[in-house]
């Protein structure tokens, strides 16, 4: 197997752990009292929209987008 491919399968790995930490995190910063009143499909959607805030931040810091505020497609 070639290099590119073993580091696409070892980015994939780190992908999914980091996802798992993100969702820990995400968990953790809506467990403040700012919002104890998130219930339900409510809470569900604001964590979702965390993480992608979240994604976001990375991509930008890790230079894979330039746009902080639109898709790039």
């Amino acid at each position: 197997m070639g290099r590119i491919k073993n580091l696409d399968i070892e980015a994939r790995a780190i992908a999914s752990l980091v996802k798992k930490d993100i969702y820990r995190q995400c968990s953790w910063a809506l467990d403040d009292k700012e919002y104890e009143d998130l219930e339900g499909k409510e809470f569900n959607d604001t964590h979702s929209y965390l993480m992608q805030l979240v994604a976001r931040q990375l991509a930008l810091q890790l230079g894979v987008i330039t746009n902080p505020y639109y898709d790039e497609t």
